[in-house]
């Protein structure tokens, strides 16, 4: 798929508009019904449906996919925060949101250009073999599309439709309805898709189906789709087991690997530009200074993981190094050469102590044992940061405001375009299914059946990883959900697993609204919330209001079938 985005690119220049829902643009004397019935056009219909996962992932600043993010118990906001405010404390969050707007408008436009391939495939001059797998895959993709809107927004507006121009009056199917649609679409051709990890293949079509059913669990009390949810799961599962240490699972050398069910794929021979790369690993992090540092990442810094995100890490959980950049080296990315790391000048240091906090004594030793390589400017000037963490969350706090508050999550680094001083100059692949989190989903399936047991059994599947503690023993879950109270309690305890594996990744706000956890997680573990916007109680009142993203003000104004009855409640 990486290569075929080149063609991709090729033939918007060359046929049509891509970026407008594939509008017409005929200079070419060959007409779009034409040129998406051969082979090279109708490839170009497939690859716009992959690349389009890039509009919806990939891109930086208001268009970032906040919605997957902001506003959770492991995120909070930074000293940047001015306009995004709303989304990330829904202290003023409304239906104009330009976040929740950018989210909205993308998947609808990539659920347009699944359209157009699924209008043309009957046509197409490929084989019929090539047919099967295609239009398993854009039905499929489409079901997976209006799914992750569902998510966020509730009842949708359900396109099947290819169309050039606007269509303006489509009904908001009920919730209900939404679900069999997604559900319905995908297991008519769920079976048809292929192994391969690289496009959408038959295990991640399994783990999104279990996803899908497991939301339908918990949106609509069915308790017969957690058991779908567990029959898909242990489809998508497909016998294999979690082998890979986490750090190598991450290592930048490491992608598709086998763990990895479907990732937006990129890579730099792909790309318009090396700046039009994922935002990605520069989200999730304090600032580490511009071009004047040396460093070379530009973070752009929209959230901070929180001090509850860390605090969730048991001191023996390898995870967390593997997931945050604990020592910044001369250049950030020397950590990714080991054997330079053992002479570079060492930049900044985030430190912690097993049990307690890490002291000042620690520090002296630390900084005496390393003084020769604590980085200074040409003049002598150390540079050198150390910012430790505190058990305590309001000391932690001391440096909010400034340049390396806290270790930035590393796991999506970008060695390769390290030369590139920009915040979209990534071009990892963008993970959006993996094996443990269909593990994981079975648990969550296991919870809402009340089969606790069975629940921990799948969780220390992943958490006993091969390397996941510094001294070698297993690694369970802090809290063991076999023995748990109430559903709540067993909840409380696989969000708190969930958090810790799956920090950065594009899950968490789903995750907590689907388990009705949102009000309870924000209102207990994020600051912004919990202190500076009085209590989880003003900004999401009640059961009901703001559980749902907002839809956005535009799609209800261009839309005759909606009016602001369709709004969801609390906007």
């Amino acid at each position: 798929m990486k290569k075929l985005f080149k063609l991709f690119i090729l033939s918007c220049f060359l046929f049509t508009g891509c970026s407008d829902f594939l509008e017409e643009d005929n200079k070419s004397g060959i007409t779009n019904d034409e040129f998406y019935k051969s082979a090279a056009g109708f490839q170009s219909l497939m690859t716009a449906s992959y690349s389009g996962l890039r509009n919806i992932f990939g891109r930086d600043g208001e268009n970032a996919p906040y919605v997957y993010f902001a506003g959770t118990d492991i995120y909070e906001s930074t000293r940047n925060t001015s306009t995004d405010r709303g989304i990330l404390t829904y202290n003023g969050l409304f239906p104009t949101d330009a976040r929740v707007n950018s989210f909205y408008t993308a998947v609808y436009a990539n659920i347009q250009n699944v359209n157009m391939g699924l209008k043309y495939i009957d046509g197409a001059q490929i084989s019929d073999a090539l047919k099967t797998q295609y239009r398993a895959e854009l039905t499929c993709f489409r079901a997976i599309l209006h799914f992750w809107l569902i998510e966020q927004f509730g009842g949708i507006v359900i396109t099947k439709d290819a169309t050039q121009t606007a269509v303006t009056s489509i009904p908001r199917s009920s919730l209900q309805d939404s679900y069999n649609f997604v559900i319905s679409e995908m297991e008519s051709q769920v079976n048809n898709l292929t192994t391969d990890n690289k496009r959408l293949g038959k295990e991640a079509g399994f783990h999104f189906l279990s996803k899908m059913y497991l939301t339908r669990g918990w949106d609509l009390n069915d308790q017969a789709s957690f058991t779908k949810a567990k029959e898909n799961a242990t489809k998508a599962i497909n016998g294999k087991t979690i082998t890979i240490p986490f750090e190598t699972l991450w290592n930048p050398t490491n992608e598709n690997n086998s763990e990895f069910l479907f990732s937006v794929q990129y890579d730099v021979a792909s790309l318009p530009a090396v700046t039009e790369g994922n935002s990605q690993q520069s989200i999730f992090g304090a600032y580490l200074g511009g071009t004047e540092t040396g460093l070379g990442k530009y973070q752009t810094t929209l959230v901070y993981p929180s001090w509850s995100l860390q605090n969730f890490y048991p001191f023996n959980d390898k995870r967390y190094e593997g997931t945050f950049m604990t020592t910044i080296y001369n250049n950030y990315y020397d950590y990714y050469t080991p054997a330079d790391t053992a002479s570079k000048a060492i930049y900044a240091y985030f430190p912690r102590a097993n049990g307690r906090d890490f002291s000042s004594a620690d520090s002296i030793a630390w900084v005496t044992k390393y003084a020769s390589r604590l980085k200074k400017s040409d003049k002598g000037a150390l540079l050198f940061k150390m910012r430790p963490f505190k058990s305590k969350e309001t000391a932690y706090r001391w440096a909010w405001s400034q340049d390396f508050y806290s270790p930035v999550i590393k796991k999506f680094d970008s060695p390769a375009t390290k030369a590139t001083w920009s915040t979209r100059a990534s071009a990892r692949d963008i993970v959006l299914a993996r094996r443990a989190e269909t593990y994981f989903l079975y648990a969550e399936a296991c919870i809402g059946l009340g089969q606790f047991a069975e629940a921990q059994t799948y969780l220390e599947a992943v958490t006993r990883r091969p390397g996941n503690t510094k001294d070698g023993s297993p690694l369970v879950p802090v809290t063991n959900i076999s023995t748990a109270s109430s559903q709540s309690a067993a909840l409380d305890s696989y969000l708190i697993e969930s958090a810790k594996e799956f920090a950065g990744e594009y899950l968490r706000w789903p995750e907590l609204r689907r388990t009705k956890k949102l009000k309870e997680f924000v209102g207990k573990y994020n600051f912004d919330i919990r202190v500076d916007n009085g209590g989880v109680e003003a900004v999401l009142p009640g059961d009901v209001a703001k559980r749902y993203r907002p839809i956005p003000q535009s799609a209800i104004d261009r839309n005759e079938a909606l009016t602001e009855a369709d709004q969801n409640p609390g906007y």
